[in-house]
């Protein structure tokens, strides 16, 4: 269990991890984009991930949330309940909410019958959210996902609604509408946070210049590469490193975890 600490305007490119994950926003909602579409994670819900699931993040603001890794051991305790949770997104019973307040009470004020209320909240979790997961409003159409792939691919490209309508066969609203309806956000506004997810990692490598970064990152220029990443971070490309640059001085972690 950690309790992880984002900074506003954060973009985290695609990834996924070895094990399945319980989050519980503490503060500052985010936006997460993982296999069966985008949405916004608000304070106070419970959201799993499952081992492998591919998902991006994105910070407007900045974020608090406590972090549990789920071992195979207690999955497989739930199962024998009933069918495993395996679907990523929120946990809709009105219980998940006191459910997860209550594990991060645990966390934070623990003493030695913690950890019996940490694992029996986390397998409530896990058998009630097997049945209850947040309902979709439809899967995510298999053309949609492609154009999603092809944005990634190709993110250095300026592609046109026409062109995605091309090698989609689909008409461009009909892109547009269901693009937002499933992954939350525009296409313009993946494409940006795509972008700026690499500009960042890329500016902790102290040896490239700022305008070899707007470059690769499919920016015209440094100008346009500056105001674009100081309307979605909040400041500029420099002063993002200088911060990056400091917290690695710091020998404090960013991280609490549990011993």
């Amino acid at each position: 269990m950690e309790e992880m600490v984002y900074a506003a305007g954060l973009c985290v490119a695609r990834h996924s991890h070895d094990t399945s994950t319980f989050i519980y926003i503490i503060a500052g909602a985010h936006w997460s984009g993982h296999g069966r579409g985008g949405d916004t994670c608000a304070p106070r819900t419970v959201r799993f991930l499952p081992a492998g699931e591919p998902h991006e993040n994105y910070f407007p603001v900045g974020s608090r949330s406590l972090n549990i890794e789920l071992r195979q051991s207690i999955l497989q305790l739930a199962a024998e309940h009933g069918p495993a949770i395996c679907s990523p997104g929120e946990l809709a019973p009105p219980s998940a909410a006191a459910l997860g307040a209550r594990l991060h009470r645990e966390f934070r004020q623990k003493d030695d019958l913690s950890h019996l209320e940490i694992e029996a909240a986390i397998l409530q979790l896990l058998v009630t959210g097997s049945q209850h997961s947040t309902p979709r409003r439809s899967s995510v159409p298999r053309w949609l996902l492609r154009i999603r792939e092809m944005l990634r691919e190709q993110e250095h490209s300026r592609l046109s609604l026409a062109e995605l309508s091309r090698f989609v066969g689909r008409h461009p609203v009909q892109i547009s509408r269901q693009f937002h309806h499933h992954f939350g956000c525009t296409i313009g506004e993946y494409m940006r946070r795509v972008r700026i997810a690499r500009a960042q990692s890329l500016l902790s490598n102290r040896d490239l210049e700022v305008a070899e970064i707007a470059l690769s990152c499919g920016f015209s220029d440094q100008s346009h590469f500056t105001t674009a990443f100081r309307r979605l971070t909040g400041m500029p490309p420099h002063r993002y490193r200088l911060q990056m640059n400091r917290r690695r001085q710091q020998s404090s972690p960013d991280t609490l975890s549990t011993t």
